[in-house]
């Protein structure tokens, strides 16, 4: 039977008609970017060409082993070895005195994720399902606390869901999880870890893939990445990255389109001096799924049942959540000789996000406003942001000896400038009820809402010292940095904070591969408003002691990790007892817990990772004495998940891949203890055949479609877990 037709139905009908116009130029180019007619490469014809010519599969093509790993490279199945995310230097991992975990690319081909949340699912310490399905954002926390986001080392500001696009991972080389504070090497940040994504560069070998991707809730996906040297230069080499997708989901009439475009080029005119550009367009364009579904007819009983969890409350006539995002970069490095170092990382983001919804009055513990408990008031909310960022971060390396002790000092500076312009404005009193158990959507009464503009700017330097010293088999790491950061809004005083944060860690590597360590971090977070008599809040304070071990058997591809913390979060805000429109700074959260991971390469057939993580994260502090001694809201003590992939042969045919994950998620509840989500078991499978240059992949998410809550928080409403999403992929590479 000839391939030709079947795939060509496939493109013309299922991709080309759906995509967005620039996903459509794309494919009508496709012939031009691959340099050979497509229709050619899938006769039968070409097929038997190609199989005689023993075209080899992507995993044999690539040569990552023969190359030094760099914390920027590709890595070859699950196990990266190196990493520049809590050190800012080329440290091995097992070197580092601080839990790290790297997810590969080959992880998130293996899983087939589609979002930075998906990727996290099976990271140690990692609350990867938060909120739920949520199209507008990731949203997930590590060891109990909020998480930053950076991209290549930068921070990414979000500004509740208007100014940081959701990134794609296709576009992702690795993501980086690094826990607990990290203030002295990047600033103002949360306590609990950040989360590090690291771009696809340029690569100085020639490789090319294009995949079709189709899946439940009608998506159509096409993506191709591309790279090498430019016209056979050795000191030149580009990058491509392209998607497209167009896609309902689990919410009626809540869409999910995307495109993305990311070049990037190289430079590399010796072996001492290396220029990246990195660029990258993404649009987001879709409606919102979260639908504030409300404690009764959740988890709580309702008389008329339990509200379907595809109902859409908002309205798809007037609901839109729409962003783009524009990044243009570069990464530098410049040796001047073997024991000194410069490097510059820099970004300008320019951000827009246009987001009209109509949400219901959920919050509270019975909020229907009829007698029959099925109707709801609604929110109309509209807001219009436009956002500038500019990050630069410079530090130089020196490498020296001083008597028996080796040293990598780092010295820094870093400058982060931010500045939103915002349009928005929110109403309830308008006329816009709905009855949630059959939804009729009418006319948005919009008469009583108002749009007030406001400005914001913030601006961050740091300065941070760093030296990891080496004595024989023992590691001393020690760094200090000292920030300021200067917020202003619009109508209000201009906040200026200074922080000093240190962090302190001490490794020893056996022979064996066996390496304990011991650390101590600091973090700080400024925290904008004022109390009820109109002083300026304090900078919010963490500090954390880690204890673990970490065991890489030499000469092999796997990692098995052990870490116990304690971490203090001081200074948050909470309800003031004298003045209940204010708040207070007398909050505390004390976090303890243990994290257990291990990821193996065992052999070139089999990948697998697992985890456990215990977090025990409790308000230790509170002016609301019904919080005080509970568990944070949204985070489960209790998570555990394992993965694993088999390559195999059926008869004559090798190339088999088959992957099958487990996910436990422990059940979690609101600050005040009133209402928990039950605990779940997940399942995760894939299935895939390497055939010649072509690679096909079915891949499942909750297998068995489990209708679950990831949470339910104290305001009255509830936030719904992801169902079944099975997505069925072709991909060719050359």
């Amino acid at each position: 039977m000839m391939l030709q037709p079947v795939m060509n139905e496939l493109l013309n009908k299922a991709v080309f008609s759906k995509l967005k116009p620039i996903s459509r130029l794309f494919l009508a180019r496709r012939n031009l970017m691959i340099n050979l007619p497509l229709t050619g490469l899938l006769s039968l014809g070409s097929m038997q060409a190609v199989l005689a010519a023993e075209a080899v599969l992507p995993e044999v093509q690539v040569s990552g082993e023969a190359e030094k790993e760099t914390p920027t490279s590709a890595v070859r199945g699950y196990t990266a070895k190196r990493s520049a995310t809590a050190t800012k230097t080329d440290t091995s991992i097992l070197e580092t005195p601080q839990s790290i975990s790297v997810i590969t690319a080959d992880q998130i081909e293996d899983q087939r994720a589609q979002s930075i949340q998906e990727v996290l699912r099976y990271s140690a310490g990692v609350v990867a399902d938060q909120y739920g399905l949520d199209s507008r954002s990731d949203a997930y926390a590590i060891r109990g606390m909020d998480a930053t986001q950076y991209l290549n080392g930068l921070r990414q500001v979000n500004t509740f869901y208007s100014e940081t696009i959701r990134p794609d991972p296709y576009a992702m080389e690795r993501v980086e999880v690094l826990r607990g504070p990290s203030s002295m090497l990047y600033g103002s940040g949360g306590v609990g870890g950040i989360v590090n994504l690291v771009s696809k560069r340029p690569q100085t070998e020639t490789k090319r893939e294009m995949s079709v991707m189709l899946g439940n809730y009608q998506r159509k996906q096409l993506q191709a990445d591309f790279t090498g040297p430019v016209a056979d230069s050795d000191t030149l080499f580009y990058r491509l990255v392209l998607l497209g997708r167009d896609s309902e989901s689990q919410v009626k009439y809540a869409n999910d389109e995307r495109t993305l475009i990311a070049p990037s080029l190289t430079w590399k005119p010796n072996d001492r001096t290396s220029l990246t550009l990195l660029t990258q367009y993404q649009r987001n364009d879709g409606r919102p799924t979260p639908q504030f579904l409300p404690w009764s007819g959740v988890l709580r009983p309702n008389p008329n049942g339990k509200i379907p969890y595809n109902t859409y409350i908002g309205d798809p006539s007037f609901d839109k959540y729409v962003s783009e995002s524009t990044h243009l970069g570069w990464s530098l490095e410049h040796a001047f000789n073997e024991h000194l170092k410069f490097r510059q990382n820099a970004r300008y983001t320019s951000s827009t996000n246009n987001y009209s919804s109509l949400y219901p009055n959920s919050f509270s513990a019975n909020p229907y406003i009829d007698a029959n408990q099925r109707v709801l008031d609604r929110y109309v909310d509209v807001s219009k942001t436009n956002s500038k960022t500019v990050n630069l971060d410079n530090h130089l390396q020196a490498n020296f000896n001083t008597g028996e002790f080796s040293h990598t000092l780092l010295l820094g500076l870093d400058v982060g400038r931010f500045r939103q312009a915002k349009l928005a404005g929110s109403d309830l009193g308008a006329l816009n009820p709905i009855d949630v158990y059959d939804p009729v959507y009418t006319p948005v009464d919009t008469s009583g809402l108002q749009l007030n503009s406001s400005f914001s700017r913030l601006i961050n330097t740091g300065v941070y010292l760093q030296d990891q010293v080496r004595y024989k088999q023992w590691i001393f790491t020690a760094g200090v940095r000292r920030d300021e950061v200067k917020n202003e809004a619009e109508g209000q005083d201009t906040k200026r904070d200074q922080a000093t944060t240190e962090r302190y860690g001490l490794t020893y590597v056996a022979e064996n591969g066996l390496a304990p360590y011991i650390s101590y971090a600091e973090s700080f977070l400024p925290v904008a408003g004022t109390d009820a008599g109109g002083s300026l809040f304090k900078p919010q304070r963490g500090k954390q002691w880690e204890l673990g071990i970490k065991y890489e058997p030499v000469g092999s591809r796997t990692r098995l990790t052990a870490a116990i913390f304690d971490i203090h979060d001081q200074n948050r805000t909470t309800a003031d007892p004298a003045s209940p429109m204010n708040a207070i700074q007398k909050g505390e959260v004390h976090t303890r817990g243990l994290e257990l991971e291990a990821t193996s390469s065992l052999t070139s057939h089999l990948n697998l990772i697992a985890s456990y993580s215990y977090t025990d994260a409790r308000y230790s502090k509170s002016t609301n004495p019904e919080e005080q001694g509970n568990q944070v809201e949204t985070i489960p003590k209790h998570l555990a998940s394992a993965w694993a992939v088999q390559r195999f042969a059926i008869g004559d045919i090798h190339g088999w891949r088959a992957g099958l994950g487990v996910r436990y998620i422990g059940s979690s509840g609101d600050n005040f203890d009133q209402i928990k989500a039950p605990s779940v078991t997940l399942v995760d499978a894939m299935l895939g055949l390497d055939y010649g240059s072509w690679r096909y992949a079915v891949n499942a998410s909750n297998l068995f479609d489990k209708e679950y809550v990831s949470t339910c928080i104290a305001r009255g409403d509830c936030w719904l877990g992801a169902k079944r999403q099975v997505i069925a992929s072709a991909t060719y590479y050359w």
